[in-house]
């Protein structure tokens, strides 16, 4: 836990100047868009619930906790789309989450000492922890482990994101080997807090909050209604989990639940083999991923200029 001299965000030359965006055609904008990736990354947010800085802070402050999970996860979806397909606006809203997060500070009912959102450790671990799920997330993404070469990119474009974000670089994992150690230095910060129960507890019994426009009298079947999805989102969380954490919130791993997983998520690859990227995509990140192809052919297609074929030493008139 921190104490209040971690309160405000130390600067670092690392990060320091125009953060740079994530390339449109890297593999983090082939799959943050994806309908399913977000739900591939509710491991990154069952992660970040066990960290005890997050769990506190969550617990008091976060919609998560306090009765509109759901208004949560959309508005979470919408920033995480902004950081990645936002173009300028990125770079805004990174600037928006830092300073949503400045003044939230409380006492730890745990250590007594003041903890806040911007605590060093616990932001650095809700970006590292958005490549942790990706990386270990390849066999359901691509049907198959992601090379080192490919995981390479993942950590360039992660750490191209802890800058937009503001994230304290000093100590933020360069190295694929680096963020190895890191995520087993981590793992003993990590704890079955009450908000990951809870979490766990309404995947498994499908007993959400819903919206307050929700009729009382029509819970129970739309509690009905969301149980399969609930029961997707906990094979899809649970399944990317270490083992060492799963013993921490006290559920266990099956070889049917890893088979159910792999069969579900071969059948959604094979569906975004067959379907429109306009089907398959967040509407923002089609549109943008669409607008850089535009650019790119473009750009090609000025290559076949007669300008950039002349000798050297002649310009066109």
């Amino acid at each position: 836990m921190t104490a209040t001299t971690d309160l405000e965000l130390r600067s670092d030359a690392d990060g320091a100047g125009t953060p740079e965006l994530v390339p449109l055609d890297s593999l983090t904008a082939e799959h943050t868009g994806r309908w399913t990736f977000l739900i591939v990354d509710g491991a990154a947010f069952m992660m970040q619930a066990m960290h005890p800085v997050i769990a506190e802070i969550t617990g008091r402050y976060s919609a998560a906790f306090h009765g509109d999970p759901g208004g949560r996860a959309v508005r979470s979806v919408d920033s995480v789309l902004r950081w990645t397909y936002g173009g300028t606006e990125a770079v805004a809203e990174g600037n928006r989450v830092r300073d949503m997060h400045k003044p939230i500070t409380m006492k730890s009912a745990a250590t007594g000492k003041q903890i806040s959102a911007l605590n060093p450790e616990a932001y650095q671990w809700v970006i590292a922890t958005g490549y942790i799920v990706t990386a270990q997330g390849g066999r359901l993404l691509i049907g198959r482990d992601f090379t080192d070469a490919e995981k390479e990119e993942l950590l360039r474009d992660n750490r191209r994101l802890a800058r937009l974000l503001h994230v304290p670089m000093r100590g933020y994992p360069e190295t694929l080997a680096e963020m190895n150690d890191y995520f087993e230095a981590m793992i003993d910060t990590l704890q079955g807090t009450p908000q990951a129960r809870q979490l766990i507890e309404e995947m498994q019994t499908g007993k959400v909050d819903l919206p307050p426009s929700v009729p009382k009298v029509l819970h129970p079947l739309v509690r009905a209604a969301l149980r399969p999805m609930l029961r997707f989102n906990y094979l899809s969380i649970v399944g990317l989990l270490d083992p060492r954490l799963r013993d921490r919130l006290g559920v266990g791993w099956s070889a049917e639940e890893e088979r159910q997983l792999t069969r579900t998520y071969k059948m959604i690859r094979v569906a975004y083999r067959v379907l429109p990227d306009r089907l398959t995509y967040f509407p923002l990140a089609y549109h943008a991923r669409k607008h850089h192809q535009c650019l790119q052919q473009m750009a090609k297609r000025q290559q076949k200029s007669f300008a950039y074929h002349l000798p050297q030493g002649h310009s066109p008139h």
